[in-house]
């Protein structure tokens, strides 16, 4: 039962009242801490903006959608999923979740299932934290988000670890949300060769592509995989967004 500072994490409130998670270690030499998961405006507010609107478009235009989620984290995408179908009343097809660290992988699952003997106490209560922020503005219950994600995350072994370049996917999604970190930590995943291959494989005819980054090489690759690459306004004064559109029509 490992805490956040066990694998390297600490834990940040942000302005919304929702809890991040932040590297202990930066890779940047010329920064003293590491990066954070989310924008310190609001880890909720920001994961709703980004992704929950997305999630909610390709609920609207495709009966039990596959969601791609790169960047498992805490969870909060996986939780955004949920709660849009939730709130539709929409069924969820499958989600195919990445997440390099291990811990985090069997901390989100433990927690789902109720698991709260296998988490450190700090790590159960930052989860029922995020869960509540997530709920927060609507009639739904924390346990109606696990048990939306149950028949999902039916072991643990169902989350999987790192994408690297040899990656191998079993079904086209019709929800890609990219989360990953950034480019100096992660600069493969975003890499115009790496995104372009990626993309032609991973992406449904109907599908919906969302990001906080807005680089050009990922617009470069979402053209060249047939979306149409919007700029989106990025949260709280981060730089833009992205949201991709393949055989669908932005909702207003």
């Amino acid at each position: 039962m490992k805490s956040w500072a066990e694998i390297g994490f600490e834990i940040e409130t942000t302005a919304d009242g929702s809890p991040t998670l932040r590297l202990l270690e930066s890779v940047d030499p010329t920064k003293y801490r590491g990066e954070s998961m989310h924008h310190s405006g609001g880890a909720w507010a920001e994961t709703l903006l980004i992704y929950g609107k997305g999630a909610a478009h390709v609920l609207a235009v495709q009966d039990s959608p596959h969601f791609f989620v790169l960047g498992l984290g805490m969870g909060y995408i996986e939780l955004a999923i949920a709660r849009e179908a939730l709130l539709a009343k929409k069924e969820i097809g499958l989600i195919t979740s990445y997440e390099a660290v291990p811990e985090l992988r069997s901390y989100f699952w433990n927690w789902l299932y109720n698991h709260s003997e296998n988490l450190d106490a700090d790590v159960w209560q930052t989860y029922e934290w995020m869960a509540k922020s997530v709920i927060s503005g609507t009639d739904l219950s924390v346990d109606e988000l696990k048990m939306k994600l149950r028949p999902l995350f039916a072991t643990e072994s169902v989350i999987n670890s790192e994408l690297t370049s040899n990656f191998v996917l079993s079904t086209q999604y019709h929800g890609i949300m990219y989360d990953a970190f950034s480019s100096k930590t992660n600069p493969l995943l975003w890499e115009e060769e790496f995104l372009t291959r990626f993309l032609s494989v991973a992406a449904a005819p109907i599908s919906i592509f969302s990001t906080y980054a807005c680089r050009v090489s990922l617009k470069s690759a979402l053209r060249a995989t047939g979306f149409e690459a919007l700029v989106q306004r990025g949260f709280q004064g981060k730089r833009n967004s992205t949201l991709g559109l393949k055989g669908v029509e932005k909702r207003s």
